[in-house]
């Protein structure tokens, strides 16, 4: 692999001339499969081998409080800052020794290594061209690159899961709404047909004032040049309805407007309302393998409490991420002024995002708890958290603690035609 992603950097950089190819060719000979350095940081951080294989007991190694926060402020972002001053006496964050395992087949990996010399951002920068499915640039040049890395990183093929959502307000009670979902990733199967990159289908099972109904979306990779199409379901008079195209700053209602709909995922859609700035690689205290969160041990209630969910079912660990940052164009409108994204570099998952609103205020904190899933395999969200600092409430999507069964990864890959009026039909019936 190495000498391969060796031959690959020296086409892309004699190609561009972006920088010094022999300093590239030394670096790229140190990369992971996905793009990530490979070598640790010689202390905390470990090498990525591959090897996903852990202690299940390990203890925390340490515990961020309000009181210690100066010791490690300059591993924390500014979001996880902003949490330690609004909650001092109960947001915490336990330490656990650093594992890498986001891993992907080795197909994936394949892709990867000819996505290096063969993919390309579009005219608008809205997409990507020539990839496979994989990773399109594992060694991005541009914060859009990364952005798209993230947009389009290994989930596995298709996810089947039932789960809930849950709106917790200031003062620590909790509204749930639950939902059986089916998603299709459309960008990583073998022979794609579909001018879609993602294909989406659910319906809702409570509360009973909700039930019944149901949504179908059909995503593109462009989203600028390429609408989200949508569907709803009508349980009154049993019909499927063309939904208004939904993107960018709408507010979810089903989240109490707790979150925009590009905020789904920390962040998704077109990015052409934001000029983009790749800030830098940092090494951050992130959520990591969080399995003890996803425990069928666990009721809702152990979870969800006043102002954040209960650190005693967290894990974080010093990982590096690429810090990447969106501010709204002039000509734009758009709740928020200014994002800043936390990109865990060995899975290009986003793990962490800060939203500023237009007087350029820190508003909103959202952070992403990601486990390994064996049967992707690769790491996946347990939970995505979306904190309001103003109301001191937040949003939490993907709970499955009190749920029928867990994340089904790669199941039987669902039809073309379900991801249609008619097979949304059939399949609310």
């Amino acid at each position: 692999m190495k000498n391969i992603l060796k031959i690959l950097l020296l086409f892309s950089f004699a190609l561009f001339a972006k920088v010094d190819i022999q300093l590239q060719l030394k670096l790229n000979a140190e990369l992971t499969p996905l793009g990530a350095i490979r070598a640790g940081n010689g202390e905390t951080i470990p090498d990525w081998t591959g090897d996903i294989s852990f202690p299940s007991d390990e203890k925390p190694l340490f515990t961020i409080t309000s009181k210690n926060i100066e010791q490690y402020k300059d591993h924390l972002t500014i979001g996880q800052l902003a949490l330690f001053k609004q909650y001092p006496d109960t947001f915490n964050m336990p330490i656990y020794p650093s594992h890498r395992t986001a891993i992907a087949p080795d197909w994936v990996y394949k892709n990867t290594a000819t996505n290096a010399i063969n993919t390309t951002l579009n005219d608008d920068q809205t997409g990507f061209k020539n990839a496979l499915g994989g990773i399109p640039f594992p060694i991005p040049m541009s914060a859009l690159e990364i952005y798209f890395n993230h947009i389009s990183r290994w989930r596995g093929i298709q996810l089947e899961n039932q789960a809930s959502d849950a709106v917790v307000y200031k003062k620590g009670n909790f509204t749930l709404i639950t939902r059986k979902t089916l998603v299709r990733f459309d960008g990583y199967l073998e022979n794609n047909n579909s001018k879609y990159f993602i294909s989406l289908i659910g319906k809702t099972l409570a509360p009973a004032t909700k039930s019944g109904g149901g949504v179908l979306v059909l995503e593109p990779l462009d989203q600028l040049n390429n609408k989200r199409l949508a569907w709803t379901w009508d349980k009154g008079r049993r019909r499927v309805l063309r939904a208004p195209n939904v993107a960018y700053d709408n507010p979810v209602s089903s989240a109490s407007s707790l979150r925009t709909v590009d905020d789904t995922d920390l962040i998704n859609g077109s990015p052409d309302k934001f000029n983009w700035e790749l800030l830098e690689r940092r090494e951050i205290f992130i959520p990591y393998n969080n399995e003890k969160l996803s425990s069928k041990d666990l009721k809702y209630k152990d979870i969800l409490q006043k102002g954040h969910i209960n650190p005693e079912y967290t894990r974080y660990e010093l990982h590096r991420v690429w810090l990447i940052e969106a501010t709204l164009k002039e000509k734009w409108r758009h709740v928020y002024s200014k994002r800043t994204f936390y990109i865990d570099e060995d899975s290009w998952q986003v793990v962490a995002a800060d939203q500023y609103n237009k007087q350029g205020k820190l508003w909103r904190v959202s952070l992403s708890y990601p486990k390994f899933y064996a049967d992707m395999p690769g790491i996946f969200p347990v939970i995505n958290v979306f904190h309001d600092l103003i109301s001191q409430q937040y949003h939490v999507m993907g709970l499955q603690n009190q749920e029928k069964g867990k994340n089904k990864f790669n199941g039987e890959i669902a039809k073309d035609s379900l991801f249609t009026p008619s097979g949304f039909k059939r399949f609310m019936r």
